[in-house]
């Protein structure tokens, strides 16, 4: 009795330290595996330290069926006194070989990537950032699943 306790004890004590110094997360699920231009991504972070630090992270599953070696993305930032800015992401999602670089097993490849090492938000508030793929096609087959992480820069 007393090895699953202290077993579950350190399973617990693994799994939440693993993520303290996750700040935000969201992962969302595109149905069906495709991503239509017209139906983007919203993900709304509150800041409410305009000191701290962050390492900025965009994951991107994708599925062998994505054709391409490249992934595009145009996202939008809406800062809390108005403003907004554009970028457009590029993500590589193979090598010229045809090997995915996403982690995973079977048809589903799991990517993150550094987006912004150690940003800062320059005011408190409420951050907006919409999310449209930006690939020559109108509806892309392929993609799973898009997300976005900040966590507290060490």
């Amino acid at each position: 009795m007393k090895k699953i306790v202290w077993l579950t004890f350190a399973i617990v004590l693994v799994c939440t330290s693993c993520n303290k110094n996750v700040f935000y997360s969201d992962i969302q699920n595109l149905p069906d595996e495709k991503w239509d231009i017209k139906k983007p991504l919203t993900f709304t972070v509150d800041i409410t330290d305009s000191m701290q630090y962050f390492d900025m992270y965009m994951h991107v599953r994708n599925t062998t069926d994505f054709q391409t070696q490249n992934f595009y993305v145009f996202m939008n930032t809406k800062y809390p006194d108005g403003h907004s800015e554009q970028d457009t992401l590029g993500f590589i999602l193979c090598d010229k070989f045809g090997k995915w670089t996403g982690k995973g097993q079977g048809r589903i490849k799991d990517n993150k990537f550094l987006f912004q090492p150690n940003v800062r938000f320059p005011f408190n508030g409420t951050y907006t950032f919409t999310i449209t793929q930006g690939m020559r096609e109108d509806v892309v087959t392929g993609i799973s699943d898009f997300g976005i992480t900040l966590e507290k820069h060490q």
